[in-house]
């Protein structure tokens, strides 16, 4: 990848994280001596009209919102090699997701960013925008302007990003494909043609509210969120579980309305900053061991990365070393072994994208190994099988992020970025159908995405010719297991 030296007038200072369609960068305004994120679509997507107008739309689309809640777009142009670039708000403090990594947060804060996510995407509606990829990496973390020194006076933003999938009005009554982030998405999003409108907002508010609230996404069917965290009310159980009814004429119809039943319901709970004091209310859970903030890619990819549509919106984050993904990952994947440091966050968020049986970053980077020997650049077109997850380019349109809104990727473009989160939305998927199948749960799951999960629960386990490749995963995961 070729450092971009400016973008415009603006002088990039480093990479912040990439995806399978974008890069982004630190930048600097030399005119207005501020930092900004520079926003430049990938090389192999240049000359592809649509995905080209999909990015631009989305620069137009941010700029149009021009709202506090929002991440702002300041400036759109193109490098001389053509690539197109915006520039935008730089998230001092990592996203939602980080926030969250560190265990569940105390209850007025919980609604507080809560209230300021529904008061974002409220305005979005307004402007007849649906986001349709709510999720705590889309959401945004940025020191208030009182507090840039750090001193913890002036409180900090919340702001939503990453409208890669949105729908304008104009368009949500035409064909629409599946596209979403699982734990987060509307089950009408999970189907083809089912015209997800402002409900399915709705119901990923619900999604990240629930989150907010317990420290992990809802199950399916969620239980009531005071199960998990006593010191929620029963009326904000019933708000949020409204929220993510499945039948979407049950949920509340707008944000605004699930806004006020929030606010009504937690009348009683100071959700202003957090003082020096918490107020009764909260109820502080011991937390789990703290993960530091990583920047790498991917949605979809880096733990300060925004992507959607396999756009990225970094944040700040790692040591140039790399020295905190090591200190991140070193619960998911065995230290001082060969998995290489530039793909093990990838390689995490593929392993816990989902809660199911076998799955796990371990299983990843084992199946990794045994496909491509970590090779991001192998290639087999007599198979028509290409990159490190060995991804035949039809099949990989299915899973990539954005799904089959994005264009299917040429060989060339299948980058580690793009194809190892697709490893995780494809097991989570066909993972179900493995329920009850004889044999380790890890193995059935790696066979089934060399061959399929209807050949594994046919031959009730793996297939006697799948057994040196199973075998091969086997002796890797043994690897890469933590101690």
């Amino acid at each position: 990848m070729e450092t971009p030296r400016t973008a415009g007038r603006h002088t990039i200072v480093r990479l912040l994280g990439s995806g399978g369609f974008a890069t982004v960068w630190l930048g600097h305004d030399p005119e207005l001596d501020a930092p900004v994120a520079v926003k430049i679509l990938g090389e192999h997507w240049t000359h592809r009209a649509d995905v080209r107008e999909r990015f631009v739309r989305e620069a137009r689309l941010l700029r149009r919102a021009d709202s506090p809640r929002l991440v702002q777009v300041f400036d759109i142009g193109e490098l001389p090699d053509g690539r197109p670039y915006f520039v935008m708000t730089y998230a001092d403090r990592g996203t939602l997701e980080d926030r969250l990594a560190d265990g569940p947060l105390p209850l007025n804060e919980a609604l507080r960013i809560a209230r300021e996510i529904i008061l974002g995407v409220g305005e979005l509606h307004g402007l007849g925008v649906v986001h349709r990829d709510l999720k705590p990496s889309n959401v945004l973390l940025r020191a208030a302007s009182g507090d840039r020194d750090g001193s913890g006076e002036g409180g900090e933003r919340v702001l939503i990003a990453d409208l890669g999938i949105a729908r304008t009005d104009d368009r949500l009554s035409s064909l629409t494909l599946p596209a979403g982030s699982p734990g987060y998405m509307a089950p009408e999003q999970a189907r083809i043609d089912g015209a997800p409108d402002r409900r399915a907002d709705v119901y990923g508010l619900g999604a990240l509210t629930y989150h907010l609230l317990t420290g992990e996404p809802p199950h399916t069917p969620p239980e009531p969120p005071s199960r998990l965290s006593p010191a929620v009310p029963p009326r904000v159980d019933a708000a949020v579980l409204r929220a993510l009814e499945p039948d979407r004429e049950r949920r509340f119809p707008s944000a605004e309305e699930f806004g006020a039943a929030l606010a009504e319901a937690t009348s009683s709970v100071a959700t202003d900053p957090l003082p020096d004091s918490p107020p009764a209310a909260v109820v502080r859970r011991p937390r789990r061991p703290a993960r530091r903030r990583v920047v790498v890619a991917g949605a979809a990819l880096a733990a300060a990365a925004v992507v959607a549509g396999g756009a990225a919106w970094a944040v700040a984050g790692m040591g140039d070393d790399g020295s905190a993904a090591d200190d991140a990952q070193s619960r998911y994947l065995r230290a001082g072994s060969d998995v290489p440091r530039q793909y093990r966050d990838l390689i995490v968020r593929a392993g816990t994208w989902c809660e199911m049986p076998g799955l796990s970053p371990a299983l990843i980077a084992a199946m990794l190994k045994a496909e491509s020997g970590f090779d991001p650049h192998l290639s087999d077109p007599a198979k028509d099988e290409y990159g490190i997850a060995r991804w035949t380019p039809k099949i990989l349109v299915f899973w990539q992020p954005g799904g089959l809104n994005n264009p299917e990727p040429r060989p060339a473009q299948i980058t580690p970025e793009l194809s190892i989160p697709a490893m995780g939305r494809y097991l989570c998927f066909w993972g179900k159908d493995l329920k009850g199948v004889p044999g380790d749960p890890a193995l059935n799951l790696a066979v089934s995405y060399r061959s399929s999960s209807k050949t594994v629960v046919k031959e009730g386990g793996v297939p006697a010719r799948f057994m040196p490749y199973a075998e091969k995963v086997r002796r890797y995961l043994a690897d890469y297991r933590p101690r």
